[in-house]
């Protein structure tokens, strides 16, 4: 037998163990809107959400929302702030599809812009950028159509990249100094740079699909390729995804040999090196009170403290912490006589067939969770109408299978779980 939780259970809530696994970040709690596209950590610890209405910063407490300018002017954000990416030094830079470019200024806490494309104006006529990626060196690409221009967040100094791409680039990803792979609406295309120039190599591999996302696996030396209607891909392996019909919207590393695999409609797979096999790991369940709660995700962060943010639209932010197993809530339902007879409890004691008794102010109730059976005992639920206290404060079994329970100054119940049996003790006072 074993005594489980005590006294602070008078707020309802009664627990397998110490911890939430999931949080939940909306809009009432500071969040400026519910569709997030990108997370990131910055140097000081610092998590940031770019929403639909801007950059929103969050410091385990509070979130601020910050206003971003262009000179004395606030920018759209909608079209102005579409990216955000981390350089070496954990700085923040923001790109927006106007094509502007910028820094977040910690010294006076607020966005600086850095530069911006020539002859792209704010209307539709000059058009938009359709991709902007940061690589190893922190240089920026922007990428309007097939042309792509290089800013070098370093030095400023930007530049004019020759491309013989034909489509809208989609995706980047580096393998090493100057080979690259570059995903279009028309496929995947693996690409060198040569003084300026993107040359497109021979490619016996290819894959002709649009692509939504890329992740080079340094490890195991895989491109994996993320797809908007065939799932992911692996570059140079034959056997095709198991996850079709699906967009793929992110993949991130989990750990050294494992990713996570972002989906618009499916929630997050997880995915080892070996088997290369995407297996489904966080997925809505809305019937639980600590789940997760929703399944069409954006953008995944997974930061030093075994935490993993979500961009979970249309709910906002929700932040899964590995380091906790889940709990199951128990709680008083109404009419419901397999439900915890009240939600004031006071003592949790297992008995020795590993059953869980709750002492609570209104009767005594006994979960056999290898059944799921619910009983109560000596409530006003129970249909006991003798006027007597129905507030009990602590359990205790004397003998397999027996139970005894007190409250203040309500005497002493015998319960027997076989058999139901009740059997009350008055308490006894000597005047002397």
């Amino acid at each position: 037998m074993g005594r489980i939780l005590s006294a602070f259970l008078m707020l309802g809530i009664s627990s397998m163990c110490g911890a939430q696994i999931y949080k939940y970040l909306g809009i009432e709690d500071g969040l400026s809107n519910r569709r997030i596209y990108r997370i990131q950590k910055d140097g000081r610890g610092y998590m940031w959400f770019l929403t639909q209405e801007g950059m929103d910063r969050y410091d385990g407490k509070r979130i601020r929302h910050y206003t971003v300018l262009d000179g004395n002017l606030k920018v759209a954000p909608q079209v102005n702030l579409n990216w955000l990416y981390t350089d070496t030094e954990n700085t923040l830079w923001v790109v927006g599809r106007k094509g502007r470019i910028f820094h977040y200024d910690t010294l006076h806490d607020r966005f600086r812009m850095v530069y911006r494309i020539p002859g792209l104006q704010d209307d539709f006529a000059t058009g938009m950028l359709c991709y902007a990626y940061m690589d190893r060196g922190d240089r920026i690409w922007l990428c309007q159509g097939d042309h792509i221009i290089r800013y070098d967040t370093r030095t400023g100094i930007a530049q004019r990249l020759v491309s013989r791409l034909r489509g809208d680039i989609t995706a980047i990803s580096e393998t090493d100094g100057t080979n690259l792979f570059i995903g279009t609406v028309n496929g995947l295309f693996p690409v060198r740079e040569r003084d300026g120039v993107l040359e497109a190599l021979a490619d016996t591999d290819s894959i002709r699909t649009p692509v939504s996302e890329l992740y080079y696996h340094p490890g195991s030396k895989k491109l994996f390729v993320g797809t908007f209607r065939k799932g992911i891909l692996v570059y140079g392996v034959s056997a095709g995804s198991t996850l079709r019909n699906v967009a793929v919207n992110r993949i991130t590393p989990l750990n050294d040999r494992e990713l996570l695999i972002a989906t618009g409609g499916r929630g997050v797979y997880r995915m080892d090196m070996d088997s290369l096999v995407p297996k489904p790991y966080i997925t809505a369940d809305y019937a639980s009170h600590n789940g997760m709660n929703g399944d069409n995700i954006n953008d995944i962060y997974v930061d030093g403290g075994d935490r993993i943010w979500l961009a979970n639209y249309p709910a906002g932010v929700t932040i899964r912490n590995n380091r906790y197993q889940s709990y199951e809530w128990f709680r008083h339902s109404p009419g419901n006589s397999r439900s915890l007879v009240n939600d004031q409890v006071h003592d949790v004691i297992e008995d020795s067939e590993g059953d869980l008794w709750f002492a609570t102010s209104n009767g005594i109730s006994l979960l056999q969770p290898a059944v799921g059976r619910w009983r109560s005992f000596l409530s006003r639920s129970d249909g006991i109408q003798d006027g007597g206290n129905h507030i009990f404060l602590t359990l205790c079994e004397v003998s397999p299978g027996v139970i005894c329970a007190g409250g203040y100054a309500s005497g002493l119940y015998r319960i027997e779980k076989k058999t139901e049996r009740v059997e009350y003790f008055p308490p006894s006072f000597e005047v002397v």
